[in-house]
């Protein structure tokens, strides 16, 4: 009998690299989403089901099955400040994620792998690692913190077997032109000036290849129980190093440096210690930057065709 993987939020970038990856390795996957992909997106042998996590009436239908393993990368990336989103952010990512586990079976339940992000730690000094006290500086992060803690919470009074995965920066195909590689690609590639900011942000980036390998090591080994464990390349560079990287590729393009500001509270040196990744999953990444990057180009001009 196959064993049932369910990936919240997974028809979105890294959701869908993680459907996909179950289903080739033999996993009977379910997909929740807010909104179905569209025909061209639908991944062979997943089966989506449609509703809102944070409406307590949809996910009854959730109740009645038993999964071996959950993967949650419900939400969405959104730096807004209480005042202007934040309510809702808190909403969708933590008080989402509490009705949820509070209705699941938990019978059958292997692991729970709650997506974490770099951006918990704040203004922590770098490389970032899991001991460090979480510092959130916008309603996004205390969510992700939020949920963090709770996951940690009920692993040590209700032995639940979650884990985190603090993502720092993933990029490649698929991924939203909103974000910074696809943003500067695209703007590249039809050979525009376009803003950006200084560029002077020290960042870890991570394909989704890489990042995808980790995830499915954590389903598997049971030492990840109640521990946060960071996910990058151990690799940081500038951001603007990556913008001129890009720029220089695809020999078009024109950024205009320091016309977008950085974000306040933005730590601007923010990669990962990896050493918890290489001792528990026996993990690292294996994608060069420079030649994911190139593949990536590469598929954008192939999908421009």
């Amino acid at each position: 009998m196959k064993s049932k993987l369910l990936v919240l939020g997974g028809s979105g970038f890294i959701g869908s690299h993680v459907a996909q990856r179950a289903i080739d390795k033999g996993y009977e996957t379910y997909v929740i989403c807010r909104k179905l992909p569209r025909q061209k997106e639908i991944i062979k042998g997943v089966k989506y089901i449609q509703l809102d996590i944070s409406n307590k009436n949809d996910l009854k239908i959730i109740s009645k099955i038993s999964f071996n393993y959950i993967i949650n990368l419900s939400g969405n990336i959104d730096h807004s400040s209480f005042f202007e989103a934040g309510k809702d952010l808190i909403n969708l990512h933590f008080y989402s994620l509490v009705n949820f586990i509070s209705i699941i079976r938990k019978d059958n339940l292997i692991r729970f792998v709650q997506i974490g992000s770099s951006d918990e730690y704040g203004d922590n000094i770098a490389p970032q690692h899991e001991s460090q006290v979480e510092k959130p500086f916008t309603p996004y992060s205390f969510a992700k913190t939020a949920s963090t803690n709770f996951i940690k919470y009920l692993f040590k009074t209700e032995n639940f077997p979650g884990t985190i995965l603090r993502l720092f920066i993933i990029y490649g195909p698929g991924q939203k032109k909103d974000r910074l590689i696809p943003y500067v690609i695209s703007k590249s590639l039809k050979n525009e000036i376009f803003e950006v900011s200084s560029g002077k942000q020290i960042r870890d980036f991570l394909h989704i290849y890489d990042a995808v390998d980790a995830i499915f090591l954590s389903l598997k080994e049971d030492a990840v129980n109640g521990k946060i464990i960071n996910l990058g390349s151990g690799h940081p560079r500038s951001v603007k190093s990556v913008i001129q990287l890009i720029v220089q590729e695809i020999g078009f393009g024109s950024p205009l440096y320091g016309d977008l500001k950085i974000r306040k509270g933005e730590n601007l040196e923010l990669y990962p210690n990896l050493e918890l990744a290489k001792k528990i999953l026996n993990w690292e990444s294996k994608i060069n930057f420079e030649l994911g990057l190139k593949n990536l180009i590469n598929h954008y001009k192939n999908n421009l065709k």
